[in-house]
């Protein structure tokens, strides 16, 4: 299959079908030859990264837009143009090379559009570029909303989480201390001549200069190290381990905090993985099973305590509830498509339903740690600010970190170019 026109169909599910990138991507990539692959991935991140930008341009090269039955065509052009702005190859090729698509397509007929528009794109490069960036959606590729959101909550900080947000995520890796020191591992890769360099907040963390094959990694394969971004890597320590707990990972899959977990503590009592969709549950059971740590996991809504509670409570809980993944844009553009004004609300009622269904869970004096990967205050110290004011047995259990930035309860990680991704954080306690 002719890679553009994989990432063409991979487009359509995400745009037009209004699917994840998260699951079209990799139902349609296992077909490609592993040396496509990486292509593919690029012209796919890169068209939802830049889709509002491409289709300014698009604009201003069609007099008369496409219909609906067309939505592979136009998506085609923003395929086309990505290549010519942002990527190395050729014009001569990228404009050979998407003008094939059509043809894949069985619309011959419009490979003399196709053609068209992206040698007119060339000719008025410059002037259509600056046109375009007179407007701030195109200018930061951020629809207005969710500029206005970010500005609001971090008027100092709001242009470089822009463009924290359209640069690629960088590659980290948590070192598995049952197994391996972080020194030494670090050193094992500059042996093996793998730029990286060591995390500063994570004592696990090292991130590499360039994304790797996880199978290409020294010791993978055999539960050495994970990939897991340095904000995520905080949790654990956070939940204050300790021999003999009983803990509960609510909203568990992947499972990268699972099985931190366990490898930080293994002499845990008991520690339950929730989760409310299988095929991500089934991510954390494989997670477990590389890394040879033994875990109960369970197909459950957390929210549902009575269908699957067996009447024992935690003494730690850690509830990393489902958010807008505001913090997390990098690694899934689709967000700025798929994402809307209205579901900041709905996210926050659903985060507060969870920590109060949850909460009758924790034993006395136990810790639970409430995540999110977003930026937004409705979602973060908002949710917990109205828990503690409606909860008399919850305290605020202060983080002693010089991480991030402090707010009215708990730490805000911003994304950081190069660095971690965007996380918030706060830990409470049943007095």
């Amino acid at each position: 299959m002719n890679v553009r026109a994989h990432a063409l169909e991979v487009l359509h599910r995400v745009i037009v079908d209004r699917r994840s990138l998260a699951t079209a991507m990799p139902e349609k990539i296992s077909k490609l030859p592993e040396s496509m692959r990486p292509l593919s991935r690029e012209l796919c991140y890169g068209v939802l990264r830049y889709y509002l930008p491409l289709t300014a341009i698009a604009k201003q090269l069609i007099s008369k837009p496409l219909s609906a039955k067309n939505a592979d065509l136009s998506l085609l052009i923003l395929l086309g143009l990505y290549q010519l702005i942002h990527m190395r190859i050729p014009d001569h090729a990228v404009v050979t090379e998407t003008v094939k698509v059509a043809k894949e397509l069985n619309k011959t007929w419009a490979k003399g559009l196709i053609n068209g528009v992206l040698r007119e794109f060339l000719r008025q490069k410059e002037a259509i570029l600056a046109l375009v960036e007179q407007d701030i959606e195109s200018r930061t590729a951020h629809p207005h909303w969710l500029i206005s959101r970010l500005q609001d909550a971090w008027p100092q900080d709001y242009l470089s989480i822009l463009q924290a947000n359209n640069r690629p995520a960088p590659m980290t890796l948590r070192v598995n201390g049952r197994k391996s020191d972080r020194r030494d591992y670090f050193k094992l890769l500059a042996r093996q001549h793998v730029d990286a360099s060591l995390c500063s907040l994570s004592p696990r963390g090292i991130t590499l200069g360039s994304a790797h094959d996880v199978e290409t990694l020294p010791g993978f394969q055999e539960g050495t190290v994970s990939v897991q971004d340095e904000a995520s890597q905080l949790a654990a320590e956070l939940l204050e381990l300790e021999p003999g707990l009983k803990v509960l990972d609510a909203c568990a899959a992947p499972g990268g905090k699972t099985c931190h977990i366990l490898e930080e503590e293994p002499a845990l009592r008991n520690l339950l993985a929730l989760d409310n969709d299988q095929k991500r549950l089934d991510m954390v059971t494989d997670n477990l099973r590389r890394l040879e740590l033994q875990a109960q996991s369970l197909l459950a809504d957390a929210n549902d305590t009575a269908v699957w509670w067996d009447g024992t409570k935690f003494d730690r809980i850690l509830l990393d509830v489902p958010c807008s993944a505001s913090g997390v844009i990098r690694r899934h553009p689709d967000i700025k498509l798929l994402r809307t004004d209205e579901d900041i609300a709905k996210l926050a009622a659903r985060q507060l339903r969870l920590l109060t269904n949850l909460w009758p869970l924790l034993e006395k004096g136990g810790i639970l740690v409430y995540s999110t990967c977003s930026l937004f205050p409705d979602e973060n110290w908002h949710v917990v600010t109205g828990f503690l004011q409606q909860t008399p047995d919850a305290i605020d259990k202060p983080l002693a970190a010089d991480w991030g930035k402090a707010v009215d309860v708990g730490r805000q990680l911003l994304p950081q170019s190069g660095g971690h991704d965007g996380f918030y954080y706060a830990r409470l306690q049943k007095v």
